[in-house]
């Protein structure tokens, strides 16, 4: 005869469900590149477009998210003040109000 055995909860039983502890700051050598955004979300930059760019799209921005890096360039998406059209452009074509 087989012995009976207690049937188990498969919600306590999944780790997901389990409260995650805080971890602490990452060392410095371990940081993501997108830990080293110049900017900050919310902040107003001008923008100045390359020279292969429309002049037209010069003007104010506000930094909408911060981006990963393309080519060792970080990257920001931006909203116009203007007409409100978000572009995505690079660290290197802002300057701080």
């Amino acid at each position: 005869m087989k012995a009976k055995t207690k049937p188990s909860n498969l919600y306590s039983d999944l780790a997901i469900f389990k409260r995650a502890e805080p971890q602490p700051p990452r060392p410095r050598a371990e940081r993501r590149p997108m830990d080293y955004h110049k900017f900050a979300v919310g902040q107003t930059l001008l923008f100045s477009p390359a020279a292969s760019e429309p002049v037209k799209v010069k003007g104010f921005y506000s930094v909408v998210r911060l981006m990963p890096p393309d080519n060792g360039d970080n990257q920001y998406r931006l909203k116009s003040d203007t007409d409100g059209h978000e572009r995505v452009v690079r660290e290197s074509q802002l300057t701080i109000v």
